[in-house]
């Protein structure tokens, strides 16, 4: 048996390295596989933030005690290995051939986001309120003090890159500096948690889906971020961070009433104005994370700095459409 290698999901704001890994039969054709390998960064920043904040061992230990048992589409986990004193890890998944032309910088339909609101909604009813949640130690709260000195650094050290790609991008930006977004940041983790919650995967965007070539399902990668949050918090990210600023406006009624009714049909019951609530509340978060792609990422590179201009119009876009800024 041999193997080739190529690299995959490059340049889309993600903790970690990603290869395709054909595994090549010397003997019977009909044996090759392929499967995908995702490895820590190289670089020691991207090491630290992500030893700080607990997110490799927390995305391993998501796949393997959590997500085999729920209803949604993610890919299998064959295998994985971890080192908690540098945070390096290796995880071993099904490779699921995704839609290329999927991009969030261009956005996707309102049609592909109900694929995703409907996952979400089979994820976020499955765990409301279990108290399994609350047994695992790897998998914090909302606000709990690690993920919030994370999201706070990540806002206070990463805001004037940020700032300074949208003035040259000449598009929206505002006036607050680092530390008061950061501060807005904190203050947003603690009212949200004072909701029911369930599990979250706090990163859905588009970057981090794989729609089916026939487009008719997604599946949820890079759980990395999961955490006990209200479900709304997910919703909000996902629909700033993955429609077009104009569809979002155009649709975001719509597919919050969408995401009700996914709720209730499977068994979940909240009301819109608690979900819209919820989702207003959560707005900042995506902005924050927003300020984290010029620090993990080259910015020298083109997409890039085209999805950190993207990410952080979006959020202050709708941060400005709902009053929060």
């Amino acid at each position: 048996m041999k193997f080739d290698f190529e690299r995959i999901g490059e340049n889309r704001g993600m903790l970690g390295e990603i290869f395709k890994l054909d595994l090549l039969s010397r003997e019977r054709e009909e044996e090759n596989f392929s499967i995908v390998a995702k490895f820590s960064a190289l670089r020691e920043e991207i090491l630290s933030i992500a030893k700080q904040g607990g997110s490799h061992e927390r995305e391993l230990r998501c796949y393997d005690e959590l997500l085999a048992s729920t209803p949604i589409n993610v890919p299998k986990m064959f295998g994985a290995w971890y080192d908690p004193e540098t945070a390096e890890f290796l995880l071993l998944q099904e490779l699921i051939e995704p839609d290329h032309s999927v991009d969030q910088i261009n956005g996707i339909s309102q049609l592909q986001a109900r694929l995703v609101i409907t996952e979400m909604a089979k994820l976020h009813s499955f765990w409301w309120r279990n108290p399994t949640l609350e047994t695992l130690q790897w998998l914090p709260q909302l606000d709990d003090d690690r993920r919030r000195n994370n999201l706070v650094r990540l806002t206070t050290q990463g805001w004037d890159q940020l700032h300074a790609l949208l003035a040259e991008e000449r598009s929206i930006t505002i006036k607050q500096d680092s530390a008061q977004l950061a501060l807005e940041v904190s203050d947003m983790l603690t009212r949200t948690s004072d909701f029911p919650a369930t599990l979250v995967h706090s990163d859905l965007r588009a970057d981090n889906l794989l729609f089916s070539l026939d487009g008719t399902s997604v599946s949820l990668i890079d759980w990395q971020g999961c955490c006990i949050a209200p479900p709304a918090f997910d919703l909000a990210y996902f629909l700033t961070q993955s429609l077009t600023i104009n569809d979002r406006q155009k649709y975001e009624k719509e597919l919050l009433s969408f995401y009700m009714e996914e709720l209730k049909e499977y068994g979940l019951e909240i009301s819109f104005e608690k979900i819209l609530e919820v989702y207003t509340s959560s707005l900042i978060y995506s902005l924050s994370i927003s300020c984290a792609i010029p620090l993990i990422n080259d910015i020298s590179k083109p997409r890039v700095r085209d999805l950190a201009v993207a990410m952080g119009s979006r959020s202050i876009q709708a941060l400005k459409d709902h009053g929060q800024i």
